[in-house]
């Protein structure tokens, strides 16, 4: 068992920094800094630890859920979310998965409608799904290059 020593006069054994951060740093330099950024004030008290611990802990929980956060909006940020949420499906932002969902949810709706205003929704629905699901299965358009770029791409 070690003893690591931060900024020169606190210390702390190894066996309770392994206690409360399941690891133990590579250097008391470590340490210092662990503490520095996580703007803990070392007192020399395992208290110290737990304080550092949780502040950790904080901070990785803050990047998991911005991580998913941000899957999150890329799975909204797909064409045909808005068209999948009014008919209560949740996308996924894959599109052959969504499209599926689409499709079956659709046809099961639509069999179910029996009045005329019904039906013409669901006729608009599927016209939205062509828009939205068939642009963006389409290869998007190239622009013109200019005539050096074709002349490097074919005569080099």
């Amino acid at each position: 068992m070690s003893n690591f020593t931060v900024n020169g006069v606190y210390s702390y054994s190894s066996s309770n920094i392994y206690s409360y951060l399941g690891r133990v740093p590579t250097s008391q330099r470590a340490l210092q800094d662990a503490f520095r950024e996580y703007g803990i004030r070392p007192t020399g008290n395992d208290y110290d630890l737990k304080r550092l611990k949780n502040a950790m802990y904080e901070d990785y929980s803050a990047q998991v859920q911005e991580q998913i956060n941000n899957q999150n909006a890329q799975k909204n940020d797909v064409p045909w979310a808005g068209l999948l949420t009014q008919i209560g499906i949740q996308p996924t932002g894959d599109y052959a998965k969504d499209k599926s969902a689409f499709d079956n949810a659709i046809n099961l709706l639509s069999q179910s409608a029996i009045d005329g205003q019904a039906m013409a929704y669901f006729a608009g629905l599927r016209s939205e799904a062509q828009r939205v699901f068939g642009s963006y299965n389409q290869p998007a358009q190239q622009g013109q290059i200019s005539f050096y770029t074709y002349e490097s791409q074919h005569f080099s």
